[in-house]
Formats: C-alpha cells, sequence, structure tokens
C-alpha cells in the first residue's frame, strides 16, 4: 500500500493546528490505516530546535529573509529524511501543517526571495517528497488577524510570523490562492471561515474527492 502525504497550508489564524489533529482523528476512524502527524517548522528533535529560532523574537537581531529560507530548508531536510519518507514506506498517511509551499509563499511571495531560488532549495532538500495533496484553508486576512491576537497573549515572547504587517499577510494569502490557481490539482482551497465541524467536513471532502481514501 502506497504512502499518502497531505499538507495543511494557510495564513496566519487561518485553524491549521485545530484541522491537524482533527482530521487525522477522522481519517484514522475511516480508513484504518496508520496516520503521522507533523508541523513545519518542527517535527523531529532537531527540526524542533530551528522552530525555536524561526518563531521566536530576538531583540537586536531580526532573522534576515536568506535566513529563514536556509532554516527552514534545514528543517524540511531533516522532517524528509527522519520522518515523513519512514512513514511513507510503511505506507501510512502523513499530514502535516505547513510545508515546502508555506516557504514558497512566506520567503517567495512575502519576502520577496526569487521564486525560483526557493523552488530549487526546496527541491535540494526534499528531492522527490511532494505533498500529494495541498489543502489551502483560506480567510479573509483581518478574520486570521483577530485569531491570532489571543493566541499571542499566551505567549510569553509571541511569534515573529503573527506580529507581521497586513500588508505581509495579504501577500501570504494571495501567495496560497496564486498557488492554488496554477495548479488545481495538486490543491484543494477551503473556506476556513465557518466553524471548525464544517471546515473539517470540507476538507474531508476535498480528500475524498481527490484520492478516494476514505
Amino acid at each position: 500500500m502506497n504512502g499518502i502525504f497531505l499538507t495543511l497550508e494557510g495564513g496566519e489564524g487561518c485553524g491549521k493546528t485545530t484541522q491537524l489533529e482533527r482530521v487525522a482523528e477522522a481519517l484514522r476512524a475511516k480508513s484504518g490505516r496508520e496516520v503521522v502527524t507533523a508541523r513545519s517548522p518542527g517535527g523531529t528533535e532537531v527540526a524542533e530546535k530551528i522552530r525555536i529560532i524561526l518563531k521566536t523574537p530576538e531583540p537586536g537581531e531580526n532573522l534576515l529573509p536568506e535566513t529563514e529560507l536556509m532554516l527552514f530548508g534545514a528543517c524540511h531536510a531533516q522532517m524528509c529524511e527522519h520522518l515523513i519518507r519512514p512513514a511513507l514506506a510503511r505506507g501510512a498517511i502523513v499530514i502535516s501543517d505547513r510545508f515546502t509551499d508555506s516557504t514558497l509563499v512566506y520567503q517567495g511571495c512575502a519576502r520577496r526571495i526569487d521564486p525560483e531560488l526557493v523552488a530549487r532549495v526546496n527541491q535540494f532538500v526534499c528531492r522527490d517528497t511532494r505533498p500529494d495533496l495541498v489543502l489551502v484553508l483560506d480567510i479573509p486576512v483581518e478574520l486570521g488577524l483577530q485569531r491570532t491576537t489571543g493566541r499571542a497573549s499566551g505567549t510569553a515572547k509571541g511569534d515573529r510570523f503573527d506580529s507581521e504587517s497586513a500588508a505581509f499577510h495579504t501577500a501570504v494569502r494571495n501567495g496560497f490562492l496564486e498557488l492554488a490557481r496554477r495548479e488545481p490539482g495538486r490543491f484543494a482551497v477551503i473556506d476556513a471561515s465557518p466553524s471548525p465541524e464544517q471546515v473539517t467536513q470540507s476538507i474531508l471532502e476535498a480528500i475524498h474527492a481527490r484520492l478516494a481514501i476514505l
């Protein structure tokens, strides 16, 4: 049985973290298969250490866009080798909260690094490991930022990406929608504005329609 690789993508506050566990639980129950969850940045011991650097503001020294790109590349290399590929080889369903399409959007579109360079970095670190289906949780920027306000209040140092400008988050949203427009066979756009239960149902319907695994 071949493994299946799914990713949840979208801007800040779109509900990916909530949906990761909800969808994973539903996939386990409905498919009877092993389901492995991951997150980017993170997922392995080394990648989780990289996550701290990427997500935590460092007073007096901002991360350069180029530094972000290389750190995300290192994270994805670790994830592929030590988490994703072994699980896929076992025939598992892997579902990740973000992956390389976030790098294309955040560092390519929003940070304005040459998208071709970003794509080459992704190819170098991941080789042939690509999601079978990318589920973009789309939400108006204003609503997403409202949701992150409460999240940030519970974090001692905040989140570097939550604190970016509305223009940055708009570029992120537009970047994901453009990727989905260019590759409709690999992407499914999900309205993330309704209740978590409704969003989960929409995600599961998209997975069934595209991959027929439920």
